[in-house]
């Protein structure tokens, strides 16, 4: 059974319901709770509409599109399709941007297809002539900067609210970078590459794989939150700013959802945005629920019963 779905039965059985296999090799099962009997997948998406597509959320570029034309904060994006790509459009398309940029599957998901800190049109054009083959679709977007959060919206309001932390080393005064990445991974989903990467990120910081870090010093060996390979989160619900809830409600009815998992990207989630850099990244039409449960750092967020609750009044 999938996290989500175990999440899920376990919700449903502290509520004094049941839970119901249906097609587990489809992820599909059935809850019985507090009167009602209603069929899930293992991803939960609920529409505003009826007539809402789940590509909405699922192609990033049409995501980035709606967001703009209703004056919501994201980066600038650009897509380029693999079954008509042209080498003379893809030129001038990222000949507008600042860079760095990322590029990435503009379908994808879970960290997966992504091509980070790129630093010049000429490196954009190389990776993007490289990787467009294996995708149908990418994206190029500018990159923005600050803390990585993941904001869970249910109707009008926030429910789970987590800061993504990258994996990090840190230092004990006696261990290299090395030695520290290889131990703390011994039980991560994913490891890291000891590779040009790993490499270039770490001498941004002005350290080595072979340095020895004093006591509780701290060294990023991913630029961006990877959960499998020892990223962390921490629970920051109770701190979102009332004008970034808004502007997360009003995204999510943008792309017709009343279930939304948004990333952003601000200098901080408690503080105006408006007084702050701060974009929407990207929106998940079907968000991971269980990362709100039992967080590294923080409460957990019982976000499941909220769920089933609003469920439960629009069967």
């Amino acid at each position: 059974m999938g996290k989500n779905p175990l999440i899920i039965k376990n919700a449903i059985l502290s509520m004094g319901g049941t839970f119901e296999e249906f097609i587990p090799e489809r992820g599909c099962f059935y809850i019985n709770v507090l009167g009602k009997r209603i069929l899930l997948e293992h991803k939960i998406s609920i529409t505003r509409q009826s007539f809402v597509s789940g590509e909405l959320t699922r192609c990033k570029e049409i995501t980035h599109k709606l967001l703009r034309a209703h004056g919501l904060p994201s980066p600038e994006t650009e897509c380029f399709y693999k079954k008509r790509f042209d080498k003379k459009e893809a030129k001038k398309k990222l000949s507008k941007f600042t860079y760095p940029i990322i590029l990435k599957d503009a379908q994808g998901s879970n960290s997966k297809g992504i091509f980070p800190f790129i630093g010049n049109f000429k490196d954009a054009m190389k990776v993007l002539e490289n990787e467009l083959p294996h995708y149908q679709s990418m994206i190029a977007q500018e990159m923005v900067f600050g803390k990585e959060y993941r904001i869970l919206v249910l109707g009008e309001k926030v429910i789970g609210a987590l800061e993504m932390i990258p994996p990090y080393a840190k230092g004990d005064g006696m261990s290299t970078i090395r030695k520290i990445i290889e131990k703390r991974q011994r039980t991560t989903e994913q490891k890291t590459k000891f590779d040009e990467k790993l490499e270039q990120i770490l001498k941004e910081q002005n350290v080595t794989l072979e340095s020895v870090m004093p006591k509780n010093e701290i060294a990023y060996f991913k630029r961006i939150s990877c959960l499998a390979e020892g990223g962390e989160t921490k629970d920051v619900t109770s701190s979102v700013h009332k004008k970034i809830e808004k502007i997360c409600v009003a995204a999510s009815k943008v792309v017709g959802k009343h279930l939304v998992g948004i990333d952003i990207m601000c200098e901080d989630v408690s503080k105006n945005p408006s007084k702050q850099s701060f974009n929407i990244i990207e929106i998940n039409g079907k968000p991971d629920l269980y990362i709100h449960y039992n967080p590294t750092h923080g409460q957990t967020r019982n976000v499941v019963e909220d769920i089933v609750r609003f469920m439960v009044k629009l069967a």
